[in-house]
């Protein structure tokens, strides 16, 4: 049996942004939890962590680890659904890692999920590196080229990036693709002339003939709004009269949602939007929560006992990025609701300056969701543990969900709150599993040792993880290692 009163101190033992008592993390880790909660160049309550997520990346290439630094990318990007963080760490990689035969594949995977996903690597190279076409890496130029050369010209034409610095006709130029016939030669010729004219796409037609019931019910009857158009759009689609049965039929299958690699909180996102909007009857938010539940169906259920902690705290007010209409605590919500609907049994609590039990029942995600405050105040993660050991609830296992933040509590000055983990081990006679959900990737932890599994992301990636991990098969830094290039 593992051992219940592990030390508090150590040599990782630091301090957080918020100036209080924290563990550093591995670089793997810290790598992993930075590119999984990070919109690339954007702002977080603390600031920009883009310079860390850059020049830990860099450590870990100029280490020896540019495949693991690959690794992340294509995982961020393939598992995680993370766009510009897994851009960032390709480029990089190509620039660390010149002639190592990993970067080549490792481009192609990333640059192949979407049409202008090559474009914006190449674009972050230049803003890192220089963007002179002479200067590109071989693997960054033959990697997106071979992506390059699996579309057609719908894709050409659709992912120009006329309005952007970087743009489609600029890729052409440094990475001359090969198209795979005259029709997507064509596309290309006409692309690089600047003459090739934008598909007629759905926001075109709705830009024409207005935003009418014939025109929303003709877009979803001919099939061409995919999942997040018509999630952003439901609000549009409602209002104007038109038959929404064909987005509920989208939202209530589960291999759609599931293929669409959306991550969670956009589901409830739209549902805020139509709540409050006056929208959400009763067939919008089951097929909505169908969604949700279909999200999370790749998770292991956890059997036994699980205790939840969701930091409501100020700090997890403020949007994922400075353009970003949701939050963490958002995030942190939909989590914690999912978590609590794959347990066979779970207590659930929110902390900000104090902790307070929420009542979830786990049979609706998105009625669990909104029981879930965002109240401000301090971080303080002590007084979850307080309320949890006060509650006689013995837990199989604890996760939390935060941004590690932790700048008040009542172990200030006894060191970090891992005591606090120790003291509820100790009070309950067994080594609780400690899974720690970090939604804001600042570089540091609030625990450490034997069972404890800390994780990043805002995907129902990291739920898969906690029977993972409890089950011996890893972290999710050896499952980012599995990754094959």
């Amino acid at each position: 049996m593992a051992t219940l009163n592990t030390t508090v101190r150590g040599a990782r033992v630091t301090r957080n942004i918020s100036g209080h008592e924290a563990y550093a993390m591995d670089d793997k880790t810290a790598l992993a939890a930075m590119t999984m909660t990070s919109f690339y160049g954007e702002d977080k309550f603390y600031g920009d962590n883009t310079s860390r997520i850059v020049e830990l990346a860099q450590k870990l290439c100029r280490k020896g680890m540019g495949r693991y630094v690959a690794q992340t990318a294509v995982w961020a990007r393939t598992k995680g659904n993370m766009r510009t963080a897994s851009h960032a760490l390709m480029g990089i990689v190509a620039h660390e890692c010149p002639g190592t035969s990993f970067v080549r594949p490792a481009v192609r995977t990333v640059a192949s999920m979407r049409g202008d996903d090559g474009t914006e690597m190449l674009a972050v190279y230049a803003s890192l590196y220089g963007s002179e076409g002479a200067k590109l890496p071989h693997a960054l130029v033959r990697g997106v080229r071979d992506a390059l050369e699996q579309m057609g010209p719908y894709q050409i034409a659709k992912y120009q990036s006329n309005a952007r610095t970087w743009k489609m006709r600029d890729t052409l130029r440094v990475t001359h693709p090969v198209p795979r016939d005259e029709a997507t030669s064509a596309a290309m010729r006409a692309c690089v002339a600047g003459t090739l004219a934008a598909p007629k796409g759905w926001e075109t037609e709705l830009s024409e003939r207005g935003n009418t019931a014939d025109v929303w019910n003709e877009l979803l009857a001919e099939r061409r709004l995919g999942i997040m158009a018509q999630l952003r759009n439901m609000r549009n689609i409602i209002e104007s009269g038109a038959d929404v049965g064909p987005v509920l039929r989208t939202l209530r299958n589960g291999d759609v949602v599931r293929a669409s690699r959306q991550l969670p909180f956009r589901f409830y996102s739209a549902w805020r939007e139509l709540e409050r909007a006056g929208l959400a009857t009763t067939g919008v938010s089951r097929a909505l929560d169908a969604a949700m539940e279909a999200a999370c169906a790749n998770a292991d259920r956890l059997s036994g006992r699980t205790a939840v902690m969701v930091d409501s705290s100020y700090s997890m007010i403020m949007g994922l990025s400075a353009q970003s209409k949701v939050a963490c605590c958002d995030v942190a919500a939909v989590l914690a609701a999912m978590a609590t609907h794959i347990s066979d049994d779970a207590w659930v609590c929110n902390f900000d300056t104090d902790a307070e039990v929420l009542s979830l029942t786990g049979a609706s995600i998105l009625a669990d969701v909104r029981l879930v405050p965002t109240a401000g105040g301090c971080t303080n993660m002590g007084a979850a543990f307080d309320l949890l050991m006060k509650s006689g609830f013995d837990a199989d296992r604890i996760i939390v969900l935060s941004d590690n933040e932790v700048n008040s509590s009542w172990c200030n000055n006894l060191g970090t709150i891992q005591r606090g983990l120790i003291m509820y081990r100790l009070k309950v006679g067994h080594p609780v599993w400690c899974h720690a959900i970090d939604l804001a990737g600042y570089g540091t932890q609030q625990f450490f040792g034997s069972r404890v599994n800390i994780m990043g992301g805002w995907s129902e990636q990291v739920l898969r993880f906690i029977s993972l991990a409890e089950g011996g098969l890893g972290s999710l830094v050896e499952e980012i290692e599995t990754v094959a290039l």
